[in-house]
This record gives structure tokens, C-alpha cells and sequence, in this order.
């Protein structure tokens, strides 16, 4: 195994209670929030989130997000 290789979950889980951006596969569409939480097959539980289109934003509370509709997951500075 060559070291210094960080998997995906592992890079996700260490942004359990951070503010993060997820895109997913929807056009364009992409929710910002606090994750709470997550599980082996990358499904995210957000909260405060805001879902941000081309339309403009919209508060959503708490969301659920499934792993499998995940374009990128990155912190939010």
C-alpha cells in the first residue's frame, strides 16, 4: 500500500461537523450546510442547508442527501 493515500471516506468523515458544499448530479444544483453526519456509502446528513440554483437560493433545514447523486463534496471557507 503506498502511503499518504487519504480514501474519500476518510477525507469526508474529517469534515463532520464543518460547513460544506455538495454538487450533485441534478443541473447545476448544489446544497451548502453543517454535516452532521455520514455513512459508509457517503450518504450526507446536512444541516442549515440552502440549496443554491440558477434560480437563486432556497433554505432547506435539515436535508438528507444520498451518497450515489454526489458530484464533489468540498469544505466551505
Amino acid at each position: 500500500m503506498v502511503s499518504g493515500i487519504v480514501l474519500p471516506i476518510k477525507k469526508v468523515n474529517s469534515l463532520v461537523d464543518s460547513n460544506i458544499i455538495v454538487e450533485i448530479k441534478d443541473e447545476g444544483c448544489k446544497f451548502e450546510g453543517l454535516l452532521v453526519a455520514m455513512d459508509e456509502y457517503l450518504n450526507l446528513h446536512l444541516e442549515n442547508a440552502v440549496e443554491i440554483t440558477a434560480n437563486g437560493r432556497r433554505d432547506l433545514g435539515t436535508v438528507v442527501i444520498r451518497g450515489n447523486n454526489i458530484l464533489s463534496i468540498a469544505p466551505l471557507n
